[in-house]
């Protein structure tokens, strides 16, 4: 396993606001680790910083808007288009976010004009988006990582994960993995996980925790590492926003009984 280390290339995109300032840079690279099944992946970083001003007239003390984003080029994978880009080149994928936010954030501007509230640190916004891929002989996980702030009392994290088998090219998805008729099985394993995460006892009702409901259903938002599947629920999905992301990692051997052999030859390239 590696995490993959990325060329850079950072782009100054065309105007698209009134006002508009290009922070070159970056996060450096993540130095890969080591490992027997490590390989590169063909991707390069592209890095978008834009910085958008809210009100020009009021100078350094105005709020403003800040974007990053660290992409993956995916020099010609149409899958990885599909699953991060929804089809678009990078470059497209961040001037139509990028274009998006800016239109909200000059909303704000014609419906502002108290002075107190035009200087208020609610009106800085930020979205920051990164991309990390962990590679192995035969699968990669792509991870997919949101953090934004658009004004309330607090911001949003989501993270998205993919599984790919490079051989086939196809997305992984749990029935991939499991035996057909043990959805209720791998239920029962993830909620028993979800206890264990919270310290609730074994067999105590999901909701005399911090969890909104008694019954989880298995995420497709999962991950494979050589240890485990992991699963994940971003604030609000299972629990209030107090509580954070919700990640468990689940043994293989606690669900080996639920694989179908796919499945255990897939993880078995993990290792």
């Amino acid at each position: 396993m590696t995490t993959i280390c990325f060329k850079k290339r950072t782009w100054i995109l065309p105007v698209l606001s009134l006002v508009f300032a290009a922070c070159v840079g970056g996060p450096k690279n993540p130095v890969p680790e080591k490992g027997p099944h490590a390989q590169t992946a063909p991707y390069e970083a592209i890095i978008f910083n834009k910085t958008t001003v809210l009100f020009p007239d009021q100078g350094k003390k105005s709020p403003r808007m800040e974007l990053s984003l660290i992409l993956l080029d995916p020099a010609g994978d149409e899958l990885l288009k599909s699953l991060l880009y929804e089809g678009l080149s990078p470059e497209e994928y961040a001037a139509h976010l990028i274009r998006d936010y800016e239109d909200s954030y000059f909303d704000v501007r014609t419906q502002t004009e108290d002075p107190d509230i035009r200087s208020s640190a609610v009106l800085n916004w930020t979205y920051k988006e990164l991309h990390k891929v962990q590679a192995y002989s035969r699968l990669q996980v792509i991870g997919r990582f949101k953090e934004y702030y658009t004004g309330g009392a607090h911001g949003m994290r989501e993270k998205n994960y993919f599984v790919i088998d490079l051989v086939e090219k196809k997305q992984i998805r749990l029935k991939d993995l499991f035996l057909e008729g043990t959805k209720e099985a791998l239920k029962t394993r993830v909620e028993d996980a979800l206890r264990a995460y919270s310290s609730l006892e074994p067999g105590a009702p999901l909701s005399s925790g911090y969890y909104f409901n008694d019954s989880v259903e298995p995420s497709e938002n999962f991950f494979l590492t050589t240890g485990g599947i992991g699963f994940y629920w971003d604030p609000y999905e299972i629990a209030p926003y107090s509580v954070g992301p919700v990640k468990i990692i689940i043994p293989y051997a606690d669900i080996e009984d639920l694989l179908n052999p796919r499945g255990k030859f897939l993880i078995s390239q993990l290792n």
